[in-house]
């Protein structure tokens, strides 16, 4: 399972200085249950899109705060 974090350079920067993301709890993005009775197309590689494509604007939400 792909498990997809919003995150901003300073927060990757951070992972690579330290090996650690955080603090708990993080925000994930993946293929939930709940996903795929939202979702129309049952493809898997189309609901893993759907699930990188909310990571990617929960990361432009949090470069606006």
């Amino acid at each position: 399972m792909r498990v997809y974090l919003p995150a901003t350079t300073t927060a990757l920067r951070k992972l690579l200085d330290t090996g650690e993301l955080g603090p708990a709890p993080l925000t994930a993005f993946a293929v939930t249950p709940g996903l795929r009775e939202w979702y129309l197309d049952e493809e898997l590689e189309q609901l893993e899109y759907a699930a990188m494509s909310e990571a990617a604007r929960a990361s432009l939400r949090l470069l606006d705060t």
